[in-house]
């Protein structure tokens, strides 16, 4: 008994102290999974595991944190530079600010005039409603990116383990491996599904939703390019993190782009950025199922809600994380019911 308590406090005290960490070492982890077909084929061809893991681990860091990393903070700067100029921006039809350009557009102008006739508030108290509303909502963004520049050395300690946990785990997987399958609660074949099942969802989760999220950002790049619309890398950058959210998507950032061109008065370039959004939508749904064949899928619904808890629990990597959690939850649930069935 005093064995155990003593075995459980060392437990709880190494938890503690790794607390601040377990987010990116559980995402370099879950990257490391992801790249372990690569690393067994280069082990096929005679190269050394720590050569080879030392390979990848350079690889991905070169190809994905690194563009990543830096793609996420010249979202945070330019996003405060462009949010701050479209609230300071004046409307060149009145005189106002950007959000009276919107609410001075026809079709939005009948539809707020159908309010006032039906309820018991005036234009005036409408319009002021939603510059506050606005308002409300630029400073809270603007907050957050703010924070995220601020949180800059965290982040990069955080990218550092990543790297590192990746890296180690790519070289010492086998052994972690073994590890449950010897001592796991669960039979051999169901402890073999839970490992297979984790590998499947790496693939869904990570690797089709990055494919999916370059090729709608390098579109919808080449669209806003096309037009003469300033600022590409930028949509390019919010569609591929939005390409990230289960059922939101990218929509907000191609429909968004496409609107404030339509404010602008560049009918024909609203036109086609329409067109491109319609366009980017639409790739997820052709691009995602190839790399979703054989594996885990996980319900919208649920990887929504996992997503966007992620993103507020344990911040940006949660929502890669909390879909991978879920669907691991799922699976294991599915294990316990089968096994009371037998």
């Amino acid at each position: 008994m005093a064995q155990r308590i003593f075995i459980l406090l060392i437990a709880v005290l190494f938890v503690y102290i790794a607390s601040p960490l377990i987010t990116p070492v559980a995402m370099g982890a879950v990257l490391a999974v992801l790249m372990i077909p690569l690393l067994e084929r280069m082990e096929q061809r005679k190269l050394p595991t720590a050569l080879s893991s030392a390979v990848l681990t350079i690889g991905i860091t070169l190809l994905f944190l690194l563009p990543a990393t830096l793609l996420l903070f010249y979202i945070a700067k330019n996003g405060a530079i462009q949010l701050q100029a479209w609230k300071d921006a004046p409307s060149a039809a009145s005189g106002g600010t950007w959000i009276e350009a919107i609410l001075d557009t026809p079709a939005l102008r009948n539809a707020l005039e159908w309010i006032t006739d039906f309820f018991p508030i005036g234009m005036q108290e409408l319009v002021e409603s939603a510059e506050d509303l606005a308002r409300n909502i630029g400073l809270k963004v603007a907050d957050l990116l703010a924070g995220l520049l601020a949180r800059l050395p965290g982040i990069f300690v955080g990218l550092a383990v990543i790297i590192v946990s990746i890296y180690f785990f790519l070289v010492d997987g086998r052994k972690l491996v073994f590890f449950v399958r010897k001592n796991s609660v669960f039979t051999a074949g169901q402890t073999e599904k839970l490992i297979h099942t984790l590998g499947g969802i790496c693939r869904s989760v990570i690797l089709a939703s990055l494919v999916s999220g370059v090729v709608q950002a390098i579109v919808e790049m080449i669209f806003v390019a096309s037009t003469g619309t300033r600022n590409a890398l930028l949509v390019g950058g919010l569609v591929f993190v939005g390409s990230f959210i289960p059922l939101v998507g990218s929509a907000p950032a191609t429909i968004g782009i496409a609107i404030h061109q339509f404010m602008a008065g560049n009918s024909k370039a609203g036109v086609i950025l329409l067109i491109a959004a319609l366009i980017v939508g639409t790739l997820d749904n052709l691009i995602r199922p190839l790399f979703l064949k054989g594996t885990a899928n996980l319900h919208p619904l649920l990887a929504f809600v996992a997503a966007f808890g992620g993103l507020q629990t344990i911040g940006v990597l949660g929502v890669f994380l909390g879909p991978v959690v879920a669907a691991m939850f799922v699976a294991t649930v599915q294990l316990v019911f089968e096994r009371k069935d037998v």
